[in-house]
């Protein structure tokens, strides 16, 4: 029974994980704009003493110093997180945080995986003694590993789309060159991320949630980037892989290694993979 409860509590936080997604675009642009300093006088002190007192549970001081200094920064940044007169957006922008020091702390400067609590705890004791600051310990958890990796596919997968709105927006000649390599970069995570949602790979719907996000992504980029594109012309159209045109070398191995029924979606795949030499072709000039 405890194992019962255990599971289903798991199961709804996993759901719940997912839920700040639905502002990503704000969280993004705030991130970019946290991680493009070292640098924040206000966190020097909390953030030095942090790293004394959490230092058996780091690797890296220097770059857990200036992850410190990052997150106040970005609390700071984020009015939803610092007050609880709306509810709901408090609650997503309390998710949003837990990803980003989660992510952050344990991509490049924790002993092991078990240290994040006992890391983040280092933080928040040097911070929440002050009226300024309320981020509470019961908002920050250690997100399971395999949660974890799939909400970094999605943030990435909206990072890039946030890059390539950015382009569009702008009108550069100059920025339109980087649409092939950003749409090209976006085909990778986007691989990585519908195969975990492949039937075979998704046995119990275990991934459900994230695949509902996945495919919320999918509408999202089909709908307001493929009409900005289009809407630009030859010209961009062929500095831009959409995600139906995306080679999936997984694919590609599997057909080759399969039967000769295997052949037929083979065909496909390489038909994708011309048009996409086309248009590298076309980038750099050739003929």
């Amino acid at each position: 029974m405890i194992m019962y409860f255990l599971l289903i509590k798991k199961l709804i936080r996993n759901i719940i994980n997912y839920e700040f997604f639905k502002n990503i675009e704000n969280y993004i642009e705030k991130a970019i704009s946290a991680e493009s300093t070292t640098a924040y006088p206000k966190a020097d002190t909390g953030c030095n003493h942090f790293v004394v007192t959490s230092r058996s549970y780091i690797t890296d001081k220097e770059r857990a110093k200036i992850i410190c200094k990052q997150f106040i920064n970005l609390y700071d940044s984020l009015d939803d997180c610092k007050s609880r007169s709306n509810i709901d957006s408090y609650r997503k922008c309390s998710k949003f945080l837990n990803y980003w020091i989660n992510f952050k702390l344990r991509e490049s400067v924790l002993n092991d995986d078990d240290s994040f609590c006992y890391a983040y705890n280092g933080i928040e004791s040097q911070f929440t003694s002050t009226v300024e600051y309320h981020i509470s310990l019961n908002k920050i958890y250690h997100i399971d590993k395999d949660e974890l990796d799939k909400m970094n596919k999605l943030y990435n997968l909206y990072d890039k789309y946030s890059e390539i709105n950015s382009i569009l927006d702008a009108k550069s000649e100059q920025d339109k060159q980087k649409l092939l390599t950003l749409s090209t970069q976006c085909c990778t995570d986007y691989n990585e991320a519908r195969y975990i949602c492949n039937p075979e790979n998704n046995i119990n719907n275990n991934n459900s949630k994230f695949c509902q996000e996945l495919n919320k992504f999918e509408s999202k980029y089909e709908e307001e980037i493929y009409k900005k594109v289009n809407e630009k012309g030859d010209d961009y159209t062929d500095h831009f892989i959409k995600l139906k045109e995306c080679p999936n070398n997984k694919i590609i191995t599997t057909a080759v290694t399969g039967s000769i029924v295997g052949l037929i979606p083979l065909l496909g795949i390489l038909y994708k993979v011309s048009e996409l030499n086309i248009k590298l072709q076309i980038l750099y000039g050739y003929q």
